[in-house]
């Protein structure tokens, strides 16, 4: 059985977020009631209650936020940090500055649980842009999340 952690992210949850490097996976419910999980690397804690998420606006996960709040992101880092994160999630910015096919979402979180195991999670999931392209569009996206 996982471990209860409380409803706030601690400081080492907070730093790897806000180090532009992790990507978690994010659990919506599609309108048929399946559920939709999605890779995403382009979120920052805000602070111990609040992430913040760009998402492309076309995407399924996004339409799934605006059918159902609920949703659950999982985190499994370096220094065997493995979680999962129930947030309640809601759209707070249509069409980002940086792009304007990409939206900002706000994760409040509700609960976050233990998912570690018996084995020790030494590495994410990492990725590397394609081209300089990406790597400004990555960057402008990290920044303007920030500036919220």
């Amino acid at each position: 059985m996982s471990k209860y952690l409380g409803e706030f992210l601690d400081d080492m949850t907070i730093k790897q977020l806000n180090a532009r490097e992790s990507t978690v996976v994010v659990a919506t419910v599609s309108d048929d009631g399946y559920p939709n999980t999605t890779p995403v690397h382009l979120i920052i804690a805000k602070d111990s209650e609040t992430l913040l998420l760009g998402l492309g606006l076309g995407h399924q996960a996004t339409a799934n936020i605006r059918l159902n709040p609920k949703i659950m992101i999982s985190l499994c880092e370096k220094n065997d940090l493995n979680i999962s994160i129930k947030c309640n999630a809601r759209i707070i910015c249509e069409k980002m500055d940086s792009n304007t096919g990409m939206c900002v979402v706000e994760a409040k979180v509700k609960a976050i649980k233990d998912d570690s195991t018996h084995s020790k999670t030494v590495s994410g999931i990492r990725y590397v842009c394609k081209t300089d392209r990406g790597e400004r569009f990555i960057r402008e996206v990290f920044d303007e999340l920030n500036e919220l």
